[in-house]
């Protein structure tokens, strides 16, 4: 009897599929356990609508207000490697000289800081224990919500090596339930209104368009041809892309995120009389946003780098010269297009913080909607690019075989 051959790419991309599912429930059910010992006070709910941390814990994988044991989500984590990137772009002789190993060592370190530093503050700071044994009970839950907060670092990191997606995955199930869950009051409402099928209708209709724009303005790039001197000179050059929405996805994992610790430090101290006002705050929000969206585009794309690695490898853009007006032409390009993705953030961002400020509560997670469904679909976007990196072992299996069926 013939052995059927078992394909050993399909059967590895099964074995991932099911180890992420696992992780996703293993997410979910700590993202119901609520944190023992504590109870939310009205000051602790007046911090998340005045500092918006409700939306910003979305965003990075958490659930601050229904404090459960994962509360602090993935924002740590992430607060950490921001300050690793601009140490390392900083190029301080400390960072140049350890490995990569220390490196993330010392990221660890931070995100465990950082942890403590946000639970220590959730805890002790909104008056959310009371009795004799206080100081206990805010010693055993700052202790829970961090132990929580690097459980799923650790999570994000076994299903990057075991599943697909890491952290990103994990993110994009919470972002969904919590959007399902907060949008179903305000659609009921919209159906007992007159017109309400249509207004609906509108709203599934603009939702849809709001992603098909997020997919063709992902894709949007700039070409310049590059000319490779180890190639040779018949091959077409290659073509050098610069993205119109490079910063997107860093701002959302990791600018905002770092906001968490800053936001939730100066709910504790008496604010400014202008902080409070909901001009200022969407102002405030919208610079923000778009200075942090430039930042990451030049993180993760640096003209310096670039043009320096061009100079080392005698690769040039045609019609370039290569060094100082290399980067040069980098920069302005990357200032320009991406001006675009800065602009369009920074305005989502600040309609979901004057929804959150000026709106009535049940049509705040409306307001919410356009930067949850543009987030939702990157993220979406980096999970279909990991699903194609998998897939790559099997295409070259078949290229072998008409290689070897051809001689």
């Amino acid at each position: 009897m013939q052995r059927k051959n078992i394909d050993v790419s399909t059967t590895g991309f099964i074995k991932k599929a099911l180890f992420t599912v696992m992780t996703i429930i293993v997410y979910s059910l700590g993202n119901q356990i609520p944190v023992p010992l504590i109870k939310a006070t009205a000051e602790y709910q007046t911090m998340i609508h005045h500092y918006h941390m409700g939306m910003i814990s979305i965003l990075t994988g958490a659930n601050l207000p229904d404090l459960s044991l994962f509360s602090l989500g993935f924002s740590p984590y992430m607060a950490a490697m921001m300050i690793i990137q601009l140490l390392v772009m900083m190029k301080w002789s400390i960072v140049e000289e350890i490995s990569q190993r220390q490196l993330m060592y010392l990221q660890n370190i931070l995100s465990l800081l950082f942890a403590l530093i946000e639970a220590a503050i959730i805890a002790n700071g909104f008056r959310l224990v009371t009795g004799s044994d206080h100081q206990l009970k805010v010693l055993m839950i700052t202790i829970t919500l961090t132990a929580g907060a690097m459980f799923v670092q650790w999570l994000g990191n076994v299903t990057t090596i075991y599943g697909i997606g890491g952290m990103v995955v994990l993110i994009v199930g919470n972002m969904l339930h919590s959007n399902m869950n907060r949008l179903i009051l305000p659609c009921r409402q919209l159906l007992k209104m007159q017109h309400g099928v249509w207004l609906l209708t509108g709203l599934i209709v603009g939702s849809l368009l709001i992603a098909w724009l997020t997919i063709i303005f992902h894709a949007a790039h700039y070409e310049t041809k590059q000319i490779q001197i180890s190639l040779p000179s018949q091959i077409e050059p290659a073509i050098f892309p610069i993205g119109f929405n490079l910063g997107t996805m860093m701002t959302f994992m990791l600018g905002m995120s770092f906001l968490v610790i800053p936001s939730l430090i100066a709910s504790l101290f008496k604010t400014p009389a202008f902080w409070t006002n909901p001009k200022f705050q969407i102002g405030f929000a919208i610079v923000m946003t778009f200075l942090i969206d430039y930042f990451f585009a030049f993180v993760m794309l640096s003209p310096r780098q670039l043009a320096k690695g061009m100079r080392h490898s005698g690769n040039y853009l045609l019609g370039v010269e290569i060094g100082r007006p290399t980067r040069h032409f980098i920069r302005w390009r990357l200032v320009l297009f991406n001006f675009f993705s800065a602009l369009i953030l920074s305005l989502l961002v600040g309609l979901q913080i004057a929804g959150s400020l000026l709106a009535k509560q049940i049509w705040r997670p409306l307001y919410a909607l356009p930067i949850s469904i543009v987030m939702m679909v990157l993220f979406m976007e980096s999970l279909v690019e990991l699903l194609n990196e998998l897939s790559i072992p099997k295409r070259y299996q078949k290229l072998k075989e008409r290689i070897l069926k051809s001689v």
